[in-house]
């Protein structure tokens, strides 16, 4: 049976973060490496792995943000009013 490179599983494992999950490990990340007292090895793994988690958060606020957009579109093209008018109390004309 073949076994995953070390990499490859922290990738994995990252994947399956959520946004939050990852901006606090990556905070808990930079944290480690300001403190200092790490091996050049251990500095470098952690400097990779903060990396991993940058593209991983960018990349979920861009797929957010182009939900938003979505979604935006598509409730500005149903009607001529607002999205946020589907949720105000409906007044009748006297």
């Amino acid at each position: 049976m073949d076994q995953m490179p070390e990499s490859s599983l922290r990738e994995n494992m990252q994947e399956e973060l959520s946004f939050e999950e990852a901006f606090d490990r990556l905070g808990e990340t930079v944290q480690a490496l300001e403190s200092g007292g790490l091996t050049l090895e251990s500095a470098t793994n952690l400097y990779e792995e903060g990396m991993r988690l940058v593209k991983l958060c960018n990349r979920l606020l861009s797929e957010a943000e182009l939900k938003v957009t979505q979604l935006k579109d598509v409730y500005s093209e149903r009607s001529p009013h607002t999205a946020l008018d589907d949720f105000l109390p409906f007044e009748e004309e006297k």
